[in-house]
């Protein structure tokens, strides 16, 4: 930082300047108006509508892309500066009024996730897996992906009608306000609408969800809790496999666990140094990334950190983007073994 900067009060400059009115002010349209807005990406080509801000957290994250960051990360990526110059240029901005509550910090210390309900979270997937056995396009979406009704059961999937969840939850005698702090309800609407939803368990609770919408005209298409993501899947690892495979995105995942085969979510491009540290003890990975530039430099950086002689780069087949597009190939989880046996193969 230059020494015109020193002295900047980095949190009461944020403070000053909310994520969310900053991101309007570069162009970037936010749906909603509550805790968690949401538009298209200014970072990469979508329709989807995968940003994601966060006013509690004053972060952001895109589902699609895998970046994040906080309001001088936005400023960095979107004006092409380095830190010092997004410092100059907040401060010498106007402040903006805030369209959406954001809880006041009493200092520069970030602010912890909200604790989630595992018990009130492992009560919502008992509703939503039971709408999954009633909705007969959800079940034909799984299969359209490979994933089978057995490997639903098995990996404790549901979908959300966007109906009944609170009456669910309150009839199990959770209180309102303990449901309305789930994040599962957001601006009067079930978060996940629409949306097969996922689980991460942690001994057989749920800890985190999150959701992918059924019908290609629904926006957004992925949701999330809001908070931390988890390394989705690793809990669920036998204690010693002698080998694991690390996907990028959420139905990578879940095609791969639906196929019996060790395997986690890193969920996006970004945190590679956390993700490495949660995979320290496996003694061979094999790296399944999406096969963008992104997906690339993330599985490249990953293998860096965790050490190439334990690490196995697997190469998708031409015209095949992420492991997800195999479970449409009946052929699918031989093609992906074909790969794995490649890769152990392949000199490093």
């Amino acid at each position: 930082m230059t020494a015109a900067h020193v002295n900047v009060d980095i949190p009461a400059l944020k403070r000053r300047h909310p994520l969310g009115p900053v991101v309007e002010a570069a162009g970037v349209e936010l749906r909603g108006r509550g805790r968690v807005r949401q538009g298209l990406c200014p970072f990469h080509e979508e329709t989807e509508g995968s940003f994601t801000v966060y006013a509690d957290t004053q972060r952001w994250y895109c589902f699609g892309c895998g970046l994040s960051g906080d309001v001088l990360d936005f400023i960095q990526r979107t004006d092409g500066v380095d830190l010092p110059e997004a410092i100059r240029r907040l401060e010498t901005s106007p402040e903006r009024p805030v369209t959406t509550a954001v809880p006041a910090r009493s200092s520069g210390i970030p602010e912890p996730a909200p604790l989630r309900d595992a018990a009130l979270l492992t009560a919502a997937m008992r509703c939503y897996a039971r709408q999954l056995q009633l909705c007969d396009p959800a079940q034909a979406y799984l299969a359209s992906r490979g994933i089978s009704a057995e490997a639903a059961r098995r990996l404790g999937l549901g979908y959300s009608s966007g109906h009944g969840l609170h009456s669910w939850l309150t009839d199990a005698g959770l209180d309102g306000g303990r449901v309305l702090g789930s994040g599962l309800i957001s601006e009067g609407r079930e978060r996940f609408r629409g949306m097969i939803v996922v689980p991460d368990l942690v001994a057989g609770r749920v800890n985190w969800l999150a959701g992918r919408a059924i019908h290609p005209q629904a926006r957004p298409r992925f949701q999330a809790l809001p908070g931390a993501k988890p390394v989705l899947g690793l809990s669920r690892l036998p204690a010693a496999p002698p080998w694991i495979v690390v996907t990028e995105g959420l139905f990578d995942w879940l095609l791969l666990a639906g196929w019996s085969l060790p395997a986690c979510a890193a969920l996006g491009t970004q945190g590679m140094d956390r993700l490495a540290s949660s995979l320290q003890d496996r003694p061979r990975v094999f790296l399944a990334f999406d096969s963008d530039d992104a997906g690339r430099a993330a599985a490249s950086d990953l293998a860096g950190l965790l050490g190439t002689h334990r690490t196995r780069l697997v190469t998708l087949p031409r015209g095949v983007s992420d492991v997800g597009e195999l479970g449409r190939d009946p052929h699918g989880r031989t093609v992906f073994l074909s790969l794995l046996n490649r890769a152990a193969r392949a000199a490093r």
